[in-house]
């Protein structure tokens, strides 16, 4: 059984509200991000950098944007490892470092999608490289954070830089609550895709028409991946919340 034409329709009003608001939402980010000169910080570069993948991942190109994300989230976990354990070190950063980590966020997911691409042409099979990259991401991402709450849970933290520090560390827990959330939102759609791969699709059992509408809601919240992050560094991050209710404030 398929869905009717108004389902149909609504799925594709659903889809099309999500991506003028990721599309909005993210804009208006990168917006109050090149405005707002507190923003520009070396540490948010790489959260500027998400922020202009997570717009972009409306283009067609559906697994290119998201995998560039999701390898930002992995850089942005080993960035925020060396602000907790090295935060002397970390304050002195140049910033071409930064743009060298940049620089390999978009280029290792162009090698990951090319490679796929050409495998796929070539043998019908393109899950192992795109899987691998992801896996490693996944890894990284969760190695890091667990180094994090151990630092976090047993490192002394010496009164001399307090106020940097708790910056520091507040913005880590900003960032570690996003990249979860991102996370939840991201995993489901693809388990579901390397489900119907393994198993040529769900067993005949399960209703055609729920796994359906089971797709259609999983592929809504991957896509709504991308529109979060803006809400919470709004509710988190003090001067990207001033800088947004001051782009709407009467002068």
């Amino acid at each position: 059984m398929v869905p009717s034409a108004s389902k149909c329709i609504t799925w594709n009003v659903i889809f099309a509200a999500e991506i003028v608001a990721i599309v909005t939402v993210n804009l208006l980010s990168i917006i109050l991000f090149i405005k707002t000169r507190s923003l520009r910080t070396p540490s948010m570069y790489l959260v500027i950098s998400l922020t202009v993948a997570d717009m972009e991942v409306v283009i067609t190109l559906l697994f290119f944007f998201p995998l560039v994300s999701l390898t930002n989230i992995a850089m942005i976990s080993l960035e925020r490892v060396h602000a907790t354990f090295r935060p002397i070190e970390h304050r002195t950063i140049r910033k071409w470092v930064y743009v060298v980590a940049i620089a390999v966020v978009w280029v290792l997911p162009v090698i990951t999608s090319v490679t796929s691409m050409v495998v796929l042409l070539m043998t019908g099979y393109y899950l192992f490289f795109y899987g691998f990259h992801c896996c490693l991401c996944l890894f990284v991402i969760c190695v890091s954070y667990i180094a994090i709450l151990i630092k976090f849970r047993c490192g002394a933290h010496p009164l001399r830089h307090f106020a940097t520090s708790s910056k520091q560390r507040k913005l880590t827990v900003t960032l570690f609550i996003t990249t979860l959330v991102s996370l939840l939102l991201w995993l489901p759609y693809h388990i579901l895709v390397i489900v119907n791969l393994k198993t040529s699709g769900l067993p005949r059992s399960f209703p055609r028409l729920v796994a359906v509408r089971l797709g259609y809601s999983l592929f809504v919240l991957f896509y709504a991946n991308s529109l979060v992050n803006p809400v919470l560094y709004t509710i988190r991050i003090p001067d990207f919340k001033r800088a947004f209710f001051s782009l709407f404030r009467r002068q």
